[in-house]
């Protein structure tokens, strides 16, 4: 049997059992669902977020040596850590961007808690999501956008927080309003990525987990599976 061959007969394998209604994989199907650009962004903030929080947990209220170098890390980890934010914010304004995430926040309200109770259901429960909800679902469902909410108000509390420590100076007159909204932000931020990991390693979302640490693709089938309505746009053919 001539190897060169195997992928014709594949192919044609595959397009007879697609004619027939039958769900086979086609091979190199794959889509690019997350770019290169967003991938660098999200491990540089992870690695940024590891330092912040070491830098964060030495800080005491001795005053000490150690305490103090703790702190310039921290400040200057979270100086950069908000400058790389704001620049890719402002890289994707440039590029005229979609921010996709909020997108479900143009549904109705009904429609929203409706889905939102139907992921709940099936991350905790295992339960289906009902048909009608899934095939309204897009790039992002209605959780990540409440979710991506949180991260805004965190990052507004934790970087005006942060900025007025360094103006003012953290024993002057005033500071503990800054040094409260550094910490009210600090634990939004916590929510966020502990309902953000909580998401990513449910076993329907591990393709995206793998996407972004390796080369941002996934099985088309996946996304018409997981995202109708955003396939339902991109995949036309």
């Amino acid at each position: 049997m001539p190897l060169h061959n195997v992928p014709i007969w594949l192919s044609t394998a595959n397009f007879i059992a697609t004619k027939r209604g039958l769900h086979m994989y086609r091979f190199n199907d794959r889509v690019t669902l997350i770019s290169a650009g967003f991938r660098i962004f999200h491990i540089l903030l992870i690695i940024g977020s590891g330092f912040l929080l070491y830098s964060a947990l030495g800080l005491d209220d001795e005053g000490g040596g150690g305490s103090l170098n703790m702190f310039l890390l921290h400040r200057e980890i979270g100086l950069l850590w908000g400058f790389v934010i704001i620049a890719y914010a402002g890289y994707a304004v440039l590029k005229r961007r979609k921010i996709r995430i909020i997108e479900p926040l143009d549904k109705p309200v009904t429609v929203q808690i409706k889905e939102a109770f139907s992921i709940i259901g099936r991350y905790f429960f295992g339960r289906g999501i009902p048909g009608r909800v899934r095939k309204n679902m897009g790039r992002h469902n209605i959780l990540a956008s409440y979710a991506f909410l949180l991260l805004v108000a965190g990052l507004i509390l934790l970087g005006v927080g942060g900025l007025g420590l360094i103006i003012t100076g953290a024993d002057a007159e005033g500071s503990n309003m800054f040094l409260i909204a550094h910490i009210l932000g600090a634990g939004m931020l916590a929510l966020f990525v502990l309902s953000h990991l909580f998401a990513v390693i449910n076993r329907e979302n591990r393709p995206l987990l793998s996407a972004v640490f390796t080369n941002g693709k996934v099985r088309r089938e996946w996304v018409e599976e997981a995202m109708p309505s955003f396939a339902e746009e991109h995949f036309r053919d």
